[in-house]
């Protein structure tokens, strides 16, 4: 992330990520989980697009856990690691540095990941250096039990334990080759017909799209243990959904959230269609507001349409709560 368009320190490292800041350290703080599919950079790539920007700007001091690939030592590392170890511990820093609880925000896998966390801090006081002000997920897929979902349709037949025990880790170039493969066109001949376009823009216009590029099939390596339980969990027995996700034998269910929680989806999602990410006030006991946003996936975070649309009620929401 030190590659990307607004300013950042490293402020604390956790067992498979480092926590990145950006913005004014007497502000409100707000923690963002990312995939652990993709990088990043995705959320602050080009000035105006940035969503870490925008969200500083609108008066927050951002946190980024950054994930830190794994090496093949760690490909036993699990989802209640990454849950109950690193983003436990990157809000246990920040309420300790601003003395309050943070806004969580996921994106997509990031977002699976948060409602867990969610779910389990219902369990903490309120004076708990683990608990969280409120959540909010963008793009997350939590329930993917219909055939709409692409990725869980893929998933179904594959035997993922015997994938991991005989690959270790997962490789990313291999998966985004997949995620590519789920609209060809458009992230194929479509979007190369347009480079010429790109080209006469000039240097800038240019830097932007390679950029894009390089973060398009730059997905890094997937502890294996952690790849297999979300796969199994979220995409072949949707269990977050059905109430029944266990995880280091811990339940996980989404009516233990008891934090306000915004949640944000596209309308022509092809990694995360709105069937699986909308309807979280449906299971949820507390406050839960709904956002659709036309466009595809990416369009939710880097759009100029999210940036009008949803970032200026996400704000609103996060003042208000």
């Amino acid at each position: 992330m030190s590659s990307g368009i607004t300013p950042s320190q490293t402020v604390a490292e956790t067992d498979n990520g480092i926590l990145w800041r950006f913005g004014n350290a007497t502000k409100p703080p707000l923690l963002i989980v990312y995939s652990l599919v993709n990088q990043p950079s995705i959320l602050d790539l080009t000035p105006g697009r940035s969503m870490i920007a925008r969200l500083v700007d609108g008066g927050y001091c951002v946190y980024l856990l950054a994930w830190q690939p794994p090496g093949y030592a760690r490909r036993f590392v699990s989802l209640s690691d990454y849950i109950r170890g690193d983003i436990c511990d990157a809000l246990v820093h920040i309420h300790h540095t601003h003395g309050q609880p943070a806004h969580l925000l996921g994106v997509c896998q990031g977002g699976v990941l948060a409602l867990c966390y969610a779910a389990l801090a219902s369990g903490y006081s309120n004076t708990d250096a683990r608990q969280i002000r409120s959540l909010t997920t963008l793009a997350t897929p939590w329930d993917t039990g219909h055939a709409e979902d692409q990725l869980a349709e893929l998933a179904r037949g594959i035997d993922f334990q015997a994938l991991v025990k005989a690959t270790g880790n997962i490789a990313g170039e291999p998966l985004a080759a997949v995620f590519a493969s789920l609209k060809p066109f458009a992230l194929g001949p479509r979007r190369y017909s347009h480079l010429n376009t790109v080209m006469a823009q000039g240097e800038k216009a240019v830097a932007e799209f390679m950029r894009m590029e390089r973060w398009m099939y730059d997905g890094p390596d997937l502890a294996g243990q952690a790849f297999a339980e979300f796969a199994e969990q979220i995409y072949q027995n949707n269990a977050l959904a059905n109430g029944n996700l266990v995880l280091d034998g811990t339940s996980i269910t989404l009516d233990a959230i008891h934090v306000p929680v915004f949640s944000a989806y596209a309308s022509d999602d092809h990694l995360v269609p709105p069937r699986s990410a909308q309807g979280l006030s449906t299971l949820i006991q507390s406050d839960c507001t709904e956002v659709a946003v036309a466009g595809g996936h990416l369009g939710l975070f880097i759009s100029t349409r999210a940036h009008r649309e949803l970032y200026p009620v996400l704000l609103d929401w996060l003042t208000a709560h």
